[in-house]
């Protein structure tokens, strides 16, 4: 018998993650669209390959999974109001931010973030409410900073670890 879903519940909320935002344009082109993620992880070093999990009813799903390209923004400790805006239903989650556009794909990259990705939707498998894209990384750029986490359903952070 499968676990129940509370349980499960807490399960996910014992696994710390980095938070990250999620961006794209709408099927349109002409509106960011976005949500926070705290499942994005690197797959593959050869090719370059990330993921993120995004739930079937998440008002960002028929863009994001529609998506040829799409942007990762990993956060820092200072984007939490960020974080919580792109979480939650807010229609225009990308109002009033400071937004920077990918050199190479042009995908919406969040100003100010710890790395900025950008991808080109390479697959997406369907796995109960969720779906599972994953990116091929076209570009990226990264600087110093102490990042978001996620953790227990609550954001926090950790001292940054020393650069090498």
């Amino acid at each position: 018998m499968p676990v129940s879903g509370d349980t499960y519940k807490l399960i996910g909320r014992a696994a710390a993650g980095a938070v990250s935002v999620v961006t794209a344009f709408d099927r349109a082109g002409s509106a960011i669209v976005g949500l926070t993620v705290s499942s994005f992880v690197t797959l593959s070093f050869e090719p370059p390959l990330v993921m993120f999990a995004i739930q079937h009813d998440a008002n960002s799903y028929p863009s994001i999974v529609s998506s040829k390209a799409f942007a990762v923004s990993v956060l820092s400790t200072h984007q939490e109001a960020i974080a919580r805006r792109f979480a939650s239903k807010e229609p225009d989650k990308a109002a009033d931010l400071q937004i920077d556009v990918g050199a190479l794909l042009k995908v919406p990259l969040i100003a100010g973030s710890l790395a900025q990705i950008e991808c080109l939707t390479s697959q997406i498998f369907i796995g109960g409410d969720h779906a599972i894209v994953v990116g091929l990384v076209e570009a990226a750029r990264t600087t110093s900073g102490e990042p978001l986490v996620y953790y227990a359903g609550k954001y926090g952070s950790f001292a940054a670890l020393p650069s090498t």
